[in-house]
């Protein structure tokens, strides 16, 4: 075995001795991650479509749609919102702020991502507001419909 092939075999164990090895490697996206990791490449900048990122919480009160999107680390410059029917759509991109880093641990996200989230009410895009707050990006809407009343049977 070479010095280099022995080298880069000591550097994925060191990175990897916490116990979750093998958690690790059975997760497909900490595979793909894993894999770039030992070649030594930046994180990946492909397009994020996962259904978990970012964060999404959706709250309806009396009046209002409420919808918290959880972006740490993002400014409002970074992101864009459209409508479509009843579709949010979010996009962004994050790049990482260091170049050409070597990655000893990579959790966060970093490249392009998109979400589609599904509003509970229709509304117009004339009619969202969103503001960025503390990394949350708040998008609130006020509702069309009223709460369920009894209706008079005759």
């Amino acid at each position: 075995m070479d010095f280099d092939k022995l080298k880069e075999w000591m550097e994925i164990s060191q990175k990897y001795q916490n116990g979750n090895f093998w958690d690790m490697i059975f997760d497909q996206a900490n595979l793909e991650n894993f894999m770039k990791d030992t070649r030594n490449e930046a994180p990946s900048q492909k397009v994020h479509t996962s259904n978990s990122f970012p964060l999404v919480d959706i709250y309806l009160t009396n009046t209002q749609v409420i919808v918290i999107i959880e972006l740490p680390g993002y400014r409002k410059e970074d992101v864009t919102l459209s409508l479509s029917g009843n579709l949010l759509s979010i996009k962004g991109t994050s790049k990482l702020p260091i170049a050409n880093p070597v990655v000893i641990r990579n959790e966060r996200r970093y490249g392009d991502f998109e979400r589609l989230i599904e509003l509970p009410e229709p509304t117009k895009s004339n009619e969202i507001h969103a503001r960025f707050e503390s990394g949350l990006l708040i998008v609130t809407y006020m509702r069309k419909y009223t709460p369920e009343e009894n209706i008079p049977i005759t």
